[in-house]
């Protein structure tokens, strides 16, 4: 039978929380946010061009976050939206040569914690926990799919 003492789970839920809030080093000044980074990355490193809805699915956030986060980037202009021809409310996003920028400007800062971790616990035990933490991601997603 599965342990169901809460306070052991509880325990171990805020280790998880603390690795993700160490992770996220607060922003630099001046930049934007650890999920505008995220949000960015994203549409970059895609294979094709992303909607707001693909972006909520990638990300776990609920369309409305998304959507603040692309009105957000959009009025610094680090985003651009391209509406869909025959549907005009659709749109994919792409990112503009500012938001580039930007991004070039922001990973070093962004990402130190995770270089940082890779150094200390070296290349093997760091590419194991990356595929622990995928493995666990893919099932709480499916998980998530079927609700």
């Amino acid at each position: 039978m599965e342990n169901f003492n809460w306070i052991d789970m509880m325990e171990k839920m805020q280790e998880i929380r603390l690795f993700s809030s160490l992770h996220i080093r607060g922003k630099r000044k001046g930049s934007i946010s650890p999920q505008e980074v995220d949000l960015l990355s994203r549409i970059i490193l895609a294979d094709a061009p992303l909607t707001p809805l693909e972006l909520s699915m990638l990300t776990g956030l609920h369309k409305s976050a998304v959507s603040r986060l692309i009105e957000s980037l959009e009025s610094k202009e680090f985003l651009q939206k391209e509406y869909n021809q025959k549907d005009k409310r659709s749109y994919i996003l792409h990112v503009t040569t500012q938001g580039n920028q930007e991004l070039q400007q922001t990973y070093q800062h962004y990402l130190e914690p995770i270089y940082k971790l890779r150094r200390t616990l070296g290349e093997q035990r760091f590419q194991s926990l990356l595929l622990q933490i995928k493995e666990a991601n893919r099932m709480i997603q499916n998980k998530e799919e079927r609700k």
